[in-house]
Formats: C-alpha cells, structure tokens, sequence
C-alpha cells in the first residue's frame, strides 16, 4: 500500500503541473523567478531554483562571454538566468520533450532572450540517430528509461522518437581550423548536465570535445530509481577523460585536471 506522504506528494506534483500546464497555454501570469544567480521572469506558478547551490557555483565560474551548454534544461531557469547576467554570454539548450521545449520557448520569449539562447529541441547521447522517449506525467522525469519516468508515482504519458546527437558531431574543431564546421556550435566554456540518469551516454558522446575543449562540468546525479550504478560509470567516464571529480551535496563540480 502507498504510504500517506507518498499519496501526498503525488497529488501535489499533479496539482502543480495542470496549473502550470494552463499557464503556459494561455500564457495567463509571468512572474518573477528569483534565484542565487538572478531573476527573470517565466511562467511557473511557483519560483524554481531558489536555492539552487549548482546554479550558484555554476553562475561564478561564467566570465562575461562564456558559452554555457545547458544539458536538459527544461523549462529553462538555468539558461535564462546565465544568459540574463551578460549580454555577451551565448547559452546552448539541449532539451528533447516537445511539451518542456514549448515552455523553453516562451519563457525565452518573455525575457527577450532570443539571440542569447540558442534552443536545440534535441537529446545528446553515444549515437546520431533517434531513440525512443518517454513522456512522463511529472515533466521532470521525462526520459529515455521508462522506469525513471514513472518514479514517484507518476505514469508515462505517450511515448515517441526524439533526434538524438553526439555532442562531438555538434561542436566545432579547435580554432575552427577545419572548414567543414562552418555552422557547428562554438566549443563549450561550460557545460551543464541534467538527464535523469542518461549522463554516462551525454559523456560517452562528448569524450573527443571534453578532451580538446576541456570545459567545466557540473552534473546532476541521480540515482534513486535508477537502473545500474548511474553515478559510478559517470564518474568513471569524467576521470578517464582526465576531470577532477568534485562532489557536493545532489551534483558534482568537475574540472580538468
């Protein structure tokens, strides 16, 4: 039998998503959305991130032109809330839920962000190709793990082929020696992930642009729920890719060694 606190939660959780589903169709409130890094303004009913320590820390390694790659950024709080502190900053959104990249959207919209975000209604992963997704009825646990999109007792909600790119057939070569990458995104200063458990293909995808570009990484773990040991083969891959793995409470900090 599901436990009194865990009823709770789930009635919550959809609550808060149907009001924030007719929110963004109607675009009926914008608010401000404050966190350790900023404000801006979105949709959401309630202000998200507001203590974020990821975000915080993320937010003081960006020098004024830095280019953030914002791995699962949802509704896009993070990107927002980088771009917005400098106007020479260029954030890359990676988001592949078409509900979540619609809300991406008009939250960049709203905040007048069009030439800062680059919004890339993709996946990263090892492969060029597509794979299935699912849907959750908790946005947040959308993915390509069914059983991580039906945690917390939420269901999925349909399921649907979504394009999915290596980060190395993405980013250009260093000093964009190589004609052929004319149109490649610029190499990441940066670079945030957040996949509910599919970081290790994000990593196994991005090995040769860790290794010339050597950007930052911040990392979001999850692992409750999860199939296999999500945070161990993630650690595996940064420091075979010579990072120093810096771990805090919910996410890693990691740098180049």
């Amino acid at each position: 039998m599901r436990r009194p606190a865990a009823r709770t939660r789930q009635l919550l959780s959809r609550s808060y998503h149907r009001l924030a589903r007719a929110n963004y169709d109607r675009e009926l409130v914008a608010r401000r959305n404050r966190t350790p890094a900023g404000s801006v303004r979105c949709y959401e009913p309630l202000n998200r991130h507001g203590d974020d320590a990821m975000l915080e820390e993320l937010s003081a390694c960006c020098g004024p032109s830095t280019v953030i790659y914002d791995v699962g950024a949802n509704v896009g709080i993070y990107a927002l809330t980088l771009a917005a502190a400098s106007p020479r900053r260029r954030v890359v959104a990676f988001e592949p839920s078409s509900t979540v990249v619609d809300r991406l959207r008009a939250n960049v919209r709203l905040n007048g962000l069009e030439k800062r975000i680059d919004v890339r209604p993709w996946a990263l992963g090892d492969e060029d190709g597509e794979r299935p997704f699912y849907r959750s009825t908790n946005p947040e646990l959308s993915g390509f793990d069914r059983a991580a999109a039906t945690r917390w007792g939420a269901t999925v909600a349909d399921v649907g082929p979504v394009p999915v790119h290596r980060l190395d057939s993405l980013v250009a070569a260093p000093e964009g020696q190589n004609g052929a990458d004319r149109g490649r995104l610029p190499a990441p200063d940066v670079l945030k992930v957040d996949v509910e458990g599919a970081a290790p293909s994000v990593l196994r995808g991005a090995r040769r642009t860790l290794e010339r570009h050597r950007p930052r990484l911040f990392v979001e773990i999850h692992d409750a729920g999860l199939t296999g040991d999500v945070p161990g083969e993630t650690k595996g891959l940064l420091e075979a890719c010579g990072y120093d793995v810096l771990e805090r409470t919910g996410y890693w900090h990691c740098e180049p060694a």
